[in-house]
Parts: C-alpha cells; sequence; structure tokens
C-alpha cells in the first residue's frame, strides 16, 4: 500500500496574503487542486491524508466534497513546524491500521502543484529500493559557502549538489523510526529524508520535471500561472 500525505498546515507568510497560499487559485482551481488530483489520479497510490492548520479544516473538507476526491482517508490538524506536521500523518496512519510496515508513505507539499505520475511512480520504486528516496533537481548556480561575516569559505562542487523537492518516499518501518528519532533528540530536519540520513540509513535522490517547484512567493504564483496558461495553449 502507497500513501501519501499532502502537507497543507503553513502559514505562506513570504506570500504577503492573509490566508493560507494553497488556497490562492490558479486558472479559477486552488494550488492545492493540483497536488491532491495528480495523487488521486495516480493508479500507484492508494490513500490520501491532509495536514491543515485548525482554521482551515473545514474548508479542506469542503474542497475534498467539492472535487470528489475519494482516495482522502483523512483531513488532519497539522503541527508547528513541516516536520510536526508530517509526523501527525504518519501517526494519522498507523493509528487507522491502514499501514504495514513494509508500505511506503510518501510526504508531499501542498505547495507543489506540478507533481507528475511519472515522479510518483519513479520516487514510489526508488523508495522500495533502497528505503528512502526524494525528488530534486541538480544545481544550476554556483553555491558558495559563507561564515558569520559573510566571508566565502568555499566553492562547492556544483556537480554533486541537488535541490530538493517532493514528493519524498520512504518505507513505512523506516519513516516511524526515523521521526520517533528525530523527537527524541528534538532535531528539526528541512525535508523528510534528512531524519532517515540521520539515522545512517541510505537515500537517494530522483531527477524530478522542470516544473516542479514549490510555490513560496508572488513570483513563484506568477510562474505556476504562466505554466498552467502553456499547458491550456498546447
Amino acid at each position: 500500500m502507497n500513501i501519501v500525505i499532502i502537507l497543507a498546515s503553513g502559514l505562506g507568510r513570504r506570500m504577503k496574503r492573509d490566508k493560507n497560499k494553497v488556497f490562492l487559485t490558479i486558472n479559477r482551481k486552488p494550488i492545492i487542486w493540483y497536488a491532491v488530483e495528480a495523487f488521486e489520479r495516480s493508479k500507484k497510490i492508494d490513500s490520501i491524508i491532509i495536514t491543515s492548520k485548525q482554521g482551515d479544516l473545514k474548508s479542506m473538507q469542503e474542497l475534498v466534497k467539492k472535487y470528489k476526491w475519494k482516495k482522502v482517508r483523512g483531513i488532519i490538524k497539522g503541527g508547528r513546524e513541516r516536520q510536526d506536521s508530517a509526523y501527525a500523518g504518519l501517526k494519522f496512519a498507523f493509528q487507522k491500521k491502514s499501514l504495514k510496515k513494509d508500505d511506503v508513505l510518501i510526504f508531499h507539499n501542498g505547495a507543489n502543484p506540478f507533481v507528475t505520475s511519472a515522479e510518483i511512480n519513479a520516487v514510489i520504486e526508488a523508495a522500495k529500493n533502497y528505503g528512502a528516496a526524494a525528488v530534486a533537481h541538480p544545481t544550476k548556480d554556483t553555491i558558495k559557502e559563507v561564515n558569520e561575516k559573510m566571508e566565502v569559505k568555499q566553492t562547492l562542487d556544483r556537480s554533486k549538489l541537488w535541490n530538493m523537492q517532493t514528493p519524498q518516499a520512504i518505507i513505512a518501518s523506516l519513516a516511524l523510526r526515523a521521526f520517533e528519532w528525530a523527537e527524541k533528540e528534538k532535531f528539526i530536519g528541512t525535508d523528510d529524508i534528512s531524519l532517515v540520513e540521520k539515522i545512517g540509513k541510505k537515500t537517494v535522490v530522483v531527477l524530478a520535471s522542470e516544473n516542479n517547484f514549490k510555490i513560496t512567493n508572488p513570483l513563484d504564483l506568477a510562474l505556476a500561472k504562466i505554466i498552467i496558461k502553456k499547458q491550456k495553449d498546447v
């Protein structure tokens, strides 16, 4: 069984709006519609769990009803940090007894609207083979490490650097172990597979599609609207 946890609990401060960015619209549909719809249509996905802020739970429930998403098995309150929301979704899946230890948990940002079926399939397959996997883009820019005085310490080897995106997939038993370790050690990672790395397990990357990015600011939203328009014109 493959269960996706869609994380939609963020505040979206960088978007400079007074509501959760996943409810902002692109072509008359909320951003989160594109993410949920991709997993709803995927033959690889058995069920969907959505995390949301307390104040957004009702709105999220209304979206599920409006768009008739049959795979959504739960809409739950997320936590303060992204990691807290991911852990809440993981625990919900286990508590509902809908998840076995060798099943795959997929974590996806609700603000990543352009995930493809090929990415979903590839990241699940990679997780089954290696334990944990995530989609990513090879870094195109030169990256320099600096100190607190903004002095350059070194130029990092760009050929070894990747920009992480979602979905990220982890075997359920490994995900549980990693999140329990992070809670015990009070470690906050910036993505999901970093927790697996911290307990000494191998993780791999899968090449992300060109349009897979997280909408975090008004420029990203404008780009997303252009992408949708081009897709409609094709």
